[in-house]
């Protein structure tokens, strides 16, 4: 049954994906008709042709491989013998658009008779860009859809505050491949629990998802070349700036400072024999201290459990019933148990409970989820070409990454599906309009500089350059597969 499950997630996935990229071709596709445009394929996926039919001149197929798509359109960047070779020859290749055939048997006069009339500058650049307006438009009605039916989202994910500082961190040591426990850098810089992050390198946060974004993508480093990021707090009413020079952690080498954000949490379910429920504690109360010390996370209170002294009670004062229930403490002794974590076992401390986190009901204004998501992404492309900043082409995920992350999104509930399909349709619109030859930045950069010369570029160099990030293109998408089956298969 657990099979049939993660079947049933893993086709809404690519549903998912393949809904979004069946916009953006759509996005070219209407564009072209209205503007006049020849039109001769729209494909969803790569690769053979698994079914299709064709109408008014126009071949509609699905292709074997759904992490694309194109629309055939011969007029469009001029881009003859570039795309365009008879299909048996150069196969399907992972371009926007074809072009028309090129049979060197005939003769030139036969050759400008079969080739399609000239178009203007303003159709290559609307039908350029209609791809990513039409990926922007499904967010932000995916965005309006959330905004007014609202979803649900753990209160730690809303606020700024910090809940949990860690004593210690791994970093990751790339010349031996493997972690050593080093103590972390929030505590080393003196955060505590409690304290509310205003800013992150002087930019400010909206949420701890924010915080975290912008601690990872982080560029500033000292004059010795230490890694480096700048907080404002709040603490006690008072603002503080304070320090704190991250670590980087596992394979994939991120900016971590060892801090986890306040939460509410109560008692979901209790463990029989266990000293929470001996000692009478019940569903639903509210933790909120732990030998009169404040517990501001769950992360916190198992923390703090590893810590104690063996044979040592503590005195844990909930509000029974929830957060408008009366305080009361019970005392109690943990117990330790071993625990499996993945191929490792470890003895934990335990007090017998799971529990449950607060959520909250939000309603995102559309416009302002979409400017987040570019900011996001805005942060991911400018650490990645920066040399300050630990952002690599490997952190990024292929089609097998967002396939995996959209299934794990389906599985939590369809609202946080549509909300991913929000952040992968913003981020889709800003890649293809990067200026990269075959995508649509790329036509677009074409297009306008053979505006601007007020003659077609010469066909030896759009040949050159197309094969060449064609090359590129494939060889990343390799590339960064490799990485996505490696998070998702560790060895």
């Amino acid at each position: 049954m657990s099979f049939l499950y993660d079947f049933a997630f893993l086709l809404v996935a690519l549903l998912a994906l393949g809904f979004t990229i069946f916009i953006h071709e759509l996005g070219h596709f209407l564009a072209a008709r209205q503007r006049g445009l020849i039109i001769k394929r729209f494909s969803i996926g790569f690769g053979p042709k698994i079914f299709g039919w064709e109408k008014d001149g126009v071949e509609y197929r699905i292709s074997m491989f759904p992490f694309g798509g194109y629309v055939a359109l011969p007029q469009l960047a001029d881009m003859g013998r570039v795309e365009g070779q008879n299909e048996e020859s150069q196969g399907e290749k992972l371009s926007a658009w074809d072009d028309y055939d090129d049979d060197e048997d005939e003769n030139e006069d036969e050759l400008k008779e079969k080739k399609p009339p000239k178009i203007s500058y303003a159709d290559k650049m609307i039908v350029s860009v209609m791809g990513a307006v039409f990926n922007i438009l499904l967010a932000f009605t995916l965005s309006s859809v959330l905004w007014f039916f609202g979803y649900e989202r753990r209160d730690g994910e809303l606020t700024t505050k910090i809940g949990y500082i860690a004593d210690t961190v791994e970093r990751w040591n790339p010349i031996v491949e493997q972690g050593e426990t080093v103590t972390s850098p929030a505590k080393k810089a003196g955060l505590l629990p409690g304290d509310q992050v205003l800013s992150v390198d002087g930019a400010p946060v909206e949420d701890f998802m924010d915080v975290q974004s912008r601690i990872v993508t982080g560029k500033l480093k000292t004059a010795q070349d230490r890694r480096l990021t700048r907080l404002t707090i709040l603490r006690n009413n008072e603002k503080k700036d304070i320090e704190v020079f991250p670590e980087v952690f596992g394979t994939e080498e991120i900016r971590i400072i060892g801090i986890g954000p306040k939460e509410t949490f109560f008692i979901k379910e209790l463990q029989p024999d266990m000293p929470a429920i001996k000692a009478g504690l019940e569903e639903g109360d509210q933790l909120v201290s732990v030998d009169g010390i404040k517990i501001f996370s769950f992360a916190h209170l198992v923390d703090y459990l590893m810590k104690l002294e063996d044979g040592k009670e503590i005195a844990l004062t909930v509000r029974k019933g929830g957060e408008s229930g009366l305080e009361q403490t019970y005392n109690l002794l943990p117990v330790e148990k071993d625990m499996q974590e993945g191929n490792i076992v470890t003895k934990r401390k335990l007090i017998g409970f799971s529990p449950r986190f607060k959520t909250i009901t939000t309603y995102p204004n559309p416009l302002l989820l979409i400017v987040s998501r570019v900011k996001d992404m805005y942060h991911t492309l400018t650490g990645l070409v920066s040399p300050q900043s630990d952002v690599k082409l490997r952190n990024m995920s292929g089609p097998v990454g967002i396939v995996n992350n959209l299934s794990i999104f389906a599985s939590i509930g369809f609202k946080k599906l549509l909300w991913f399909v929000v952040f992968i349709n913003v981020n889709l619109a800003i890649l293809n309009l990067l200026p990269i030859p075959v995508l649509d930045g790329g036509h677009m950069v074409f297009a306008t500089i053979e505006k601007l010369r007020g003659k077609p570029l010469p066909v030896a160099f759009l040949e050159r350059s197309q094969m060449l990030f064609v090359v590129l293109l494939f060889s990343f998408m390799l590339y960064v597969t490799f990485f996505d089956f490696q998070r998702l298969f560790p060895f």
